[in-house]
């Protein structure tokens, strides 16, 4: 406790410091040379100690983290249409473990295309990061990913609307031992039908035909066939919805290698009880590339519930649990034990945000995170608290 005591200190005292020593910049006013355009940049200064860097079931090794965040957003409005990109890094200095210091890079662009009867929408997502993606990697773990999204949807009359979708995900890791098994290429065909049965929400009945290649470990390559029937939009003044639930059937290109088939789910409901509280409560099923001995994939199954709540005009306070379970579809021999795998996973949060100006912004947040298997040398807990301290201009 006395330890913990010192940490807590050390983060208030770098708030403060942070907070006192940045003075408000102006922003130029874009859009008396360029109408529609609009810039937003921020800087984030966050001081974070973690208790299991590398969380691992036992001799865990902690430190203090101070995480430079600089970023910049861009809008540009013409008519209906919007384009919109973004940036941000995260300079990671480590005081003890400094061979893990690193630059995190992500970006992300959007084109919106509004025409009277057409809708045309294409994303895309960059992160170049050491955070772990999923629940099964764990620890400081290089990578690349980008997700390009194109999709369209036609108007035929006020209530129904089809179109079609295309994604491409692709993944690469830094580690030879997990690139040989996971480095991989995901795509994604798919077609829609939309019923808007309310002004600001639908329902759509989707199909898509998928396959995915994986660039060492071709054995596992498979293609896939899934249909989801998804919520989409305001359901009420206080009620909105991403859901979406459906069922999935993949066939490995090889014969003899197991391939998912079940229910998936994902998506995330919000209900904002009053003008200051919200709730929210995501779920997630899907089947994931494995790292795991002679598994080709995971079924990962999770559920979290989050809520917020403007105490003051200025300050704002935050609270999530998480729980799931990770399970694999082949037995597997580690350290002398042979049985299937099985992961349960937990977390809890909480955070407290204040805006000292419109323009600065101070927080802290504290996370634990867990892992219990039935293999025990992949359990572990971690415990970040961090605060941080953000001006946007």
């Amino acid at each position: 406790m006395p330890r913990l005591g010192r940490i807590v200190s050390t983060l208030l005292f770098c708030l403060l410091t942070l907070a006192l020593a940045w003075s408000p910049a102006v922003a130029a006013d874009l859009g008396e040379w360029v109408p529609g355009l609009r810039l937003t940049t921020f800087l984030s200064e966050r001081v974070e100690y973690e208790t299991n860097i590398f969380q691992v079931p036992s001799h865990s090794q902690g430190d203090v983290i101070f995480k430079t965040i600089p970023g910049i957003l861009a809008d540009y409005s013409f008519g209906s249409h919007s384009l919109s990109a973004g940036y941000r890094a995260e300079i990671l200095n480590y005081v003890t473990l400094t061979s893990l210091n690193n630059t995190h890079h992500i970006a992300a662009g959007q084109l919106r295309l509004e025409f009277p009867r057409t809708l045309i929408n294409v994303k895309d997502d960059f992160t170049r990061t050491s955070d772990p993606p999923g629940t099964e990697l764990t620890g400081p773990i290089l990578s690349t990913t980008n997700v390009l999204k194109p999709e369209g949807e036609y108007r035929l009359t006020p209530s129904f609307s089809v179109g079609p979708s295309f994604s491409w995900l692709y993944q690469r890791f830094d580690e030879s031992s997990i690139a040989t098994l996971i480095d991989r290429d995901e795509y994604l065909v798919g077609a829609s039908v939309f019923w808007k049965f309310l002004p600001k929400s639908d329902l759509s009945l989707n199909y898509y035909y998928g396959w995915t290649t994986f660039t060492e470990s071709s054995d596992r390559n498979y293609t896939q066939n899934s249909v989801t029937l998804a919520l989409r939009g305001e359901i009420t003044a206080k009620l909105s919805s991403t859901f979406r639930v459906g069922y999935t059937h993949q066939s490995a290109d090889q014969s003899g290698q197991v391939a998912f088939s079940g229910w998936t789910t994902g998506g995330e409901t919000v209900y904002r009880v009053t003008e200051r509280t919200s709730i929210s409560f995501a779920t997630l099923r899907t089947s994931q590339a494995s790292t795991d001995g002679r598994n080709p994939y995971f079924v990962t199954t999770s559920a979290m519930l989050s809520a917020q709540h403007q105490l003051l005009p200025k300050l704002l306070v935050g609270a999530r649990v998480g729980v799931g379970m990770n399970d694999y579809p082949t037995k597997d021999t580690i350290n002398g034990k042979t049985d299937w795998r099985e992961d349960t996973f937990g977390l809890v949060g909480a955070q407290i945000g204040y805006d000292i100006q419109p323009w600065l912004r101070v927080g802290l947040d504290y996370l634990r995170t867990g892992r219990d298997s039935n293999f025990s040398s992949f359990n572990f807990v971690d415990e970040r608290i961090s605060g941080h301290v953000t001006v946007q201009f």
